[in-house]
């Protein structure tokens, strides 16, 4: 960089001395000086000082074609175009047969945008220096950034006869046929790059891509097989025929090239992963126990050779659910998030899990951290307050499901599922007002969601407020569904609540005959009823019955001792 300059500098320096007679030496002097310290400065890449002394030339003195490109060159790294483009097209006008000025002149102008200009510019430049390759390549360029590929194209074809077959013009050719949907030239071009370079796998593999991208599969297949007989370890090669037998829909044939690929040495892991991902794509479309068993071991053979990629943790986890085995698939997508963390599909699959499994430990830990790596996914919130909930946490909870409520305000379905059990938990830690308004709002979005209908009404009755409303939500909830005993008892106990104690022992009773078997609370209200109508005598009995059962209140034991009615006070 620094001998061209100097060389710019001794030619410039030269042609000022040339332009003044002996007697204004001094004059001449102070301008190479004056140059001198423009070129110190653009050097130095100090732009600015460098364009003012360049211009100081430019007007005091009688400058050459060279000084006004240093002039362009200094405005260029001052990101000036405009006035680079001045100076250049002056530099230019000075020396009208240079054909290095033209070509920087013709490159500001494509800077600038100024297409039109450029391309005459070139075309000046190319009828003047036919050999001049890289001319062609840089109007070429001009017009593919017009979308005019075939004028890029004949640049391309004018290049090749001036030079003969060239990999990086038919690489060139080959892409703007593919934008073009010419695919018989696209392909012409990639068999020119195999001829020109026949043991070249990248060109067999491209070629092959192509055919398969535009359903040409018999002739990738052709063209993958004849490479093979020239060498059969190409892995990636028995990837694409696999692929183009799957398409074909022969999975037999199919299977058989996955399996020459995955067990080659020299194929690298992420593309055996990928051969991981089509085989189970063919297992999915016929999942017979056989091949799901085979895409089982090769995952496990996987990941004994490379322990360390979530993916094939994530695959085995896949194949694992296909089986049944919920356990061991839960196990490994926890596993595949000791390599990646980043993947939502997996904790979402891990929540799943843990719920499906009942296993509510775990789902506190996995909801926690999945809100931990996506803390805007109400998702996952919610199931960590559904995790605590089970877990009898309803504190901790409500911490959980507030969260959730605020980012689900657009997921109306999601929505009242949380609120339902925000309701639940406010009322367990005595936010009794919180409740009653997470309750009301569920039922403002579905004012037939049956679990908020019957947890709404019996925790009214509990607290013996708004009875009124309370009836009214359970007797909608009873045409909703009559046959259900927990509903019937919440029912018979707003009527209890309300003093109403013989509509409230018709209401149970009718729903004893239905058949279904009763749990302790229902019986331990019977038994309440029937005290409070002065059956005494059978009210005992529901209550021991109550007590043999379980899910009864803490106040069973002294209701069967002392054989009388106790209020609970909540």
């Amino acid at each position: 960089m620094l001998s061209r300059l100097f060389i710019l500098f001794t030619l410039i320096s030269a042609s000022l001395c040339a332009q003044n007679s002996s007697t204004k030496e001094d004059r001449v002097l102070e301008g190479e000086g004056v140059f001198l310290s423009g070129m110190k400065e653009f050097i130095a890449e100090n732009y600015a000082q460098a364009a003012v002394y360049f211009e100081k030339v430019t007007q005091g003195y009688e400058p050459t074609a060279g000084v006004y490109h240093m002039l362009a060159k200094a405005k260029l790294g001052q990101k000036d175009l405009n006035a680079a483009s001045l100076a250049a097209r002056k530099s230019m006008e000075l020396e009208k047969d240079n054909s290095f000025y033209q070509t920087f002149y013709a490159e500001i102008l494509t800077a600038q945008q100024d297409y039109d200009a450029a391309i005459d510019l070139y075309k000046k430049i190319i009828k003047a220096s036919p050999m001049a390759i890289n001319n062609y390549l840089l109007l070429a360029d001009i017009y593919v950034s017009l979308e005019d590929y075939k004028q890029a194209i004949k640049l391309y074809d004018q290049v090749e006869k001036n030079i003969g077959n060239d990999e990086e013009i038919s690489r060139r050719k080959q892409m703007l046929y593919l934008r073009q949907d010419n695919v018989e030239d696209a392909i012409k071009e990639g068999n020119k790059l195999m001829e020109s370079q026949p043991l070249e796998l990248e060109y067999v593999l491209k070629q092959a891509q192509i055919m398969m991208s535009n359903q040409k599969h018999d002739k990738a297949e052709l063209l993958l097989k004849s490479f093979l007989k020239q060498d059969g370890d190409i892995g990636e090669a028995h990837v694409m025929l696999a692929e183009i037998y799957r398409v074909k829909g022969d999975l037999a044939a199919s299977t058989r090239e996955l399996m020459l690929a995955f067990e080659n040495d020299n194929l690298d892991s992420n593309i055996k992963l990928q051969v991981l991902g089509s085989y189970i794509k063919l297992v999915e479309e016929k999942p017979l126990t056989e091949q799901v068993d085979k895409a089982i071991d090769l995952t496990r053979a996987m990941i004994k050779s490379q322990p360390e990629q979530a993916a094939s943790y994530v695959y085995l986890a896949d194949l694992l659910m296909k089986k049944g085995d919920l356990e061991g698939a839960r196990d490994n997508y926890l596993k595949s998030t000791d390599y990646d963390k980043s993947v939502f599909e997996v904790w979402l699959a891990l929540v799943e899990l843990d719920t499906k499994l009942g296993e509510v430990e775990a789902l506190v830990k996995h909801a926690g951290s999945a809100a931990e790596y996506f803390p805007n996914q109400a998702f996952f919130w919610y199931h960590l307050g559904y995790g605590n909930v089970l877990k009898g946490d309803h504190q901790e909870a409500v911490y959980a499901l507030e969260e959730a409520r605020f980012l689900a305000f657009e997921n109306r379905v999601l929505l009242k599922h949380i609120l339902s059990l925000l309701g639940d938990s406010y009322m367990h830690t005595n936010q009794f007002v919180e409740a009653e308004k997470a309750y009301d709002e569920v039922l403002k979005i579905d004012p037939d969601y049956e679990a908020v209908l019957n947890n709404a009404s019996y925790f009214l009755a509990a607290r013996k407020r708004n009875l009124d409303k309370a009836l009214s939500m359970v007797q909608h909830l009873t045409t909703l569904n009559n046959r259900n005993l927990e509903y019937a008892d919440t029912h018979a106990w707003v009527l209890f609540q309300r003093g109403e104690f013989t509509q409230a022992r018709a209401v149970i009773e009718a729903a004893l005959k239905n058949g279904e078997e009763p749990n302790g609370t229902f019986l331990e209200h019977y038994g309440d009823i029937l005290f409070k109508l002065g059956d005494k005598e059978l009210a005992l009995k529901q209550w021991q019955k109550a007590k043999l059962l379980g899910e009864n209140s803490k106040l069973i034991d002294r209701k069967i001792e002392e054989q009388q009615f106790i209020e609970y006070t909540p």
